[in-house]
Formats: C-alpha cells, structure tokens, sequence
C-alpha cells in the first residue's frame, strides 16, 4: 500500500513537471499553427470574394435578361472544348449564349437537374456565324487557333475590326467575340482567311452570364 502511494505521489509529480515543461512549446507550436493556418484560409475566402465582387460590377450590355453563375468544373486537360457551370436549367435554355465582360465564350450544351454544359467556341467542333462589318462568315477552331472562313477575297475587312456573331440560326445576334488579327487568302485564293484576337483566358475566368434571350 505504501508502495502504490509513493509512486502515486512521485507521479503526479512528475506528470505536473512534464506540464511546466512542455507548456511553452506546445503554446509556441498551436500559435505558429495558427499564423499559418487562418491567414490562408482567409485569403482564399477573401479572393474568392473580390473576384465575386468584380463579377458583380460588369455590365451586361445586352438588351436581354441573365442569369449569373459560377463554373464548377473545368477539366485541365478539356478546358478549351467545354466547362461546367452551377444550376440546372429549362431545357429552353439550350443553345443560349454564355458570356463574359459582354463577350462570347459559349453556348448552353447540356442542361442538367443541378448543373449545365457549356460548350465553348474554342471547341473543335463548334461552329459559330459570325459577321465582319457587312460580311458573313464561320468562326472555328483550327489548330488551337479562332478562324473566320467563308468570307469572299474582295471583302472589305481590316485588322482592327470587331467580330461579332451574326444573328444567323438560333444565335443572338451582335455578341462580341474579338477583333481582326490576320488577314490571308486561302490555298486557292478564293477566300479570305481570318485569325481572331480572342482576349479571353477560359483557364482564369470563374463567373459567367446566361441570356435568357437568344434570338
């Protein structure tokens, strides 16, 4: 009995040094932890934000109503042929535009019960009318780069000047796309071949505007 005592008391000894002991480190360890923990969460939280409030602040200056969302997915190796974005629409919402800073990115895909598809112009199978001042053409993807096709060798076009999409089909018309990078002539000499100055980077854009109103 007094065996168990003496160790009782010498341990409780000991536990109450360790404790002295190992306060101010352990205290050291849970504030560094701290500092490097919550700052980075409330930078994510807080870039998250402007980006958000930046979105906000862009003027759609279409006559026609939205719908802001956010894309949840955009696969690394896919991100130029489609995105995902947040909420699911009214199959009416098929091959609406989806924009952003009033300029063509897509159109509505896929529509989904909590999620849509958008598939992008710089998707190699899409095809897009456009228009370049008077002229009516097709706007594709080749070789990674926005191409203008079907366009007469004597059209007055210019680099400098704005694409826009032509209203032909089910697409609304006069949504910005880019400008006149280069101007050729085809193998033929037929037609005049266009490269486009497409200044959106899919990779960097997480919010997005659907028109309500196509055509």
């Amino acid at each position: 009995m007094k065996i168990l005592k003496f160790l009782w008391k010498y341990n409780l000894f000991l536990i109450l040094f360790l404790i002295l002991v190992i306060k101010e480190p352990l205290y050291k360890l849970i504030k560094i932890k701290k500092e490097v923990y919550t700052p980075m969460r409330c930078q994510f939280l807080e870039d998250d934000y402007n980006k958000l409030l930046e979105f906000s602040e862009i003027n759609v200056i279409y006559e026609s109503d939205y719908l802001n969302t956010y894309i949840i997915y955009k696969d690394i190796y896919n991100y130029m042929n489609e995105i995902t974005i947040r909420g699911g629409l009214d199959e009416e919402f098929k091959n609406n535009p989806v924009i952003y800073d009033n300029t063509l990115i897509g159109f509505i895909s896929k529509v989904n019960k909590t999620s849509s598809i958008v598939k992008l112009i710089t998707n190699k199978d899409s095809k897009v009318s456009v228009k370049i001042n008077e002229e009516i053409g097709v706007l594709e993807d080749k070789n990674n780069e926005l191409i203008v096709s079907n366009i007469s060798n004597d059209a007055n076009i210019n680099i400098g000047d704005n694409i826009y999409t032509s209203g032909l089909g089910n697409t609304k018309e006069n949504i910005y796309i880019g400008t006149v990078k280069e101007i050729s002539l085809d193998d033929k000499g037929i037609e005049k071949v266009i490269k486009v100055n497409y200044q959106l980077k899919i990779k960097d854009i997480d919010y997005v505007n659907v028109l309500k109103e196509n055509i």
